[in-house]
């Protein structure tokens, strides 16, 4: 008899240590609650559902990035979304996103739908607003855990699971070389319910801005596009990102990205979990780009892993009218577009006379 109620005290304990265990990843660790990108230029639509219609036309987004690789359970991260401008209504575009990060035993997926509506203030500013919505799942494989005592059956087959209503939103500013935008996830503050446990999503805000400068006035060839990102998640340190990208006819680029987080310490608020970013991409083709990213953490975690690596694919379909803001006409393209204006215009006039 004392035997089988030790028995079911190890249940119990590795129940607990399970659900313990999911307590620190999901609302000890708040950083992770959502996905971290390098590649943020290249995917802005995983950060602010707003970004979805600031070029007519759709495209689509595939992504993998692998987190201090050399960790057993390292954090790994799928991702994949897909937007576009409606036909009829091109100021309107709706998409969907789908993540999905495996830290350990604890496995978080997320299913997004997203409708943006877009403003033209002038000749050269848009302004776009936008809101998705969904849910996030979080499951445990308690299986797959080593137990002390092999004969636990709870380890053995169980699998905890846990869902929460989510919903996002931001606005997105931009022009032909600028662009300045904000927005908040999981807003709603949805609960996670875990057996006995409650706990919540914790809304995080972005706010980020960007600059693209021609280097070359003749040909237009050389670009330098910087930004800057900035990330609040309360009670998580605050996090804020530079990056520098260097293209050669929104070809081939090389950039740099730099990142660190204010901590509160014993000693006060200090700078640190630093991290140095080699950025990489090339455009296959007018439809397909490949940009690549190796992170390497500058504090005392780089003795025990091999950096972060990060690879994203775009596919974009645009429409007829639909431009990227970020493309760079060419002198002779504009020439071009010059003799067509005027021919257009000599027909136009002597069809009225």
């Amino acid at each position: 008899m004392l035997f089988k109620d030790h028995k079911s005290c190890n249940r119990m304990n590795s129940r607990n240590l399970i659900l313990s265990m999911m307590m620190v990843f999901v609302f000890g660790a708040k950083s992770q609650q959502q996905t971290q990108l390098t590649n943020f230029m290249l995917h802005q639509y995983l950060y602010n559902p707003a970004y979805a219609g600031t070029f007519q036309g759709m495209q689509f987004n595939a992504g993998y990035r692998n987190q201090w690789t050399g960790f057993d359970g390292a954090p790994k991260t799928y991702m994949a979304s897909g937007y576009g401008t409606l036909k009829k209504q091109p100021q309107m575009a709706v998409g969907g996103l789908i993540t999905n990060d495996q830290m350990g035993l604890l496995n978080r997926t997320s299913i997004y739908g997203s409708y943006s509506y877009h403003l033209k203030l002038n000749d050269k500013w848009k302004i776009g607003f936008g809101l998705s919505v969904g849910f996030v799942q979080y499951n445990v494989k308690a299986y797959n855990a080593k137990p002390y005592d092999k004969d636990d059956n709870f380890l053995a087959s169980s699998i905890l699971n846990a869902n929460a209503f989510d919903a996002n939103g931001g606005f997105h500013l931009y022009s032909k070389k600028f662009f300045f935008g904000a927005s908040g996830q999981q807003l709603p503050d949805g609960k996670i319910y875990w057996n006995n446990t409650i706990g919540k999503l914790t809304p995080i805000f972005y706010l980020y801005s960007g600059y693209t400068f021609t280097l070359d006035k003749k040909k237009k060839e050389y670009t330098l596009q910087t930004s800057i990102l900035l990330r609040f998640n309360n009670p998580s340190p605050f996090e804020i990102e530079y990056n520098m990208k260097l293209a050669y006819k929104s070809m081939l680029w090389v950039g740099t990205s730099f990142r660190h987080a204010k901590t509160n310490t014993s000693l006060g608020k200090k700078w640190q979990n630093n991290s140095f970013c080699a950025l990489l991409g090339v455009t296959i083709s007018k439809q397909f780009t490949m940009g690549y990213s190796y992170d390497i953490a500058m504090s005392n975690i780089r003795n025990y892993n091999n950096g972060s690596h990060e690879l994203i694919l775009t596919y974009t379909l645009l429409s007829k009218k639909g431009v990227p803001k970020d493309k760079v006409q060419t002198a002779d393209e504009e020439e071009l577009n010059n003799i067509d204006n005027s021919m257009k215009t000599n027909i136009k006039s002597q069809k009225k006379k």
